[in-house]
């Protein structure tokens, strides 16, 4: 009987009896089962994505248009710059050919003579 009563606990010990499952268990299994995105969040992060990429679109178009402007800016202000050269060179040159003696000079070669009541100087 001895033999008999060792393999029972043998048996016993090898195999152990389970328990039966209570509900609190199953509802915590459950609620640690997560589900994917709700419709709701797929909408918002959706939403969010389309403002996302709206916006970049956006930036990239206005940095094009800013760097367009710049570049007109850049152009017009080199014209300036060489329209004062040429203002200047030809003040210059109305300076050169308004000399006293150039001016003396082709008044004698067309025989024309010095009144000094009609001369007027014009200083700016």
């Amino acid at each position: 009987m001895m033999n008999d009563n060792l393999a029972r606990q043998f048996v016993n010990e090898v195999q152990p009896i389970e328990q039966p499952k209570t509900n609190e268990t199953r509802e915590s299994k459950k609620r640690l089962h997560k589900k994917g995105l709700t419709r709701m969040e797929m909408a918002v992060s959706s939403l969010f994505g389309v403002v996302l990429f709206g916006m970049a679109v956006g930036h990239i178009a206005l940095s094009m248009q800013v760097s367009t402007t710049n570049r007109s800016i850049q152009d017009i202000e080199a014209q300036a710059a060489m329209v004062q050269v040429e203002n200047s060179n030809f003040e210059q040159n109305v300076q050169e050919l308004s000399r006293y003696d150039r001016v003396y000079s082709i008044a004698k070669e067309n025989d024309l003579k010095m009144n000094e009541e009609q001369i007027r100087n014009v200083f700016k």
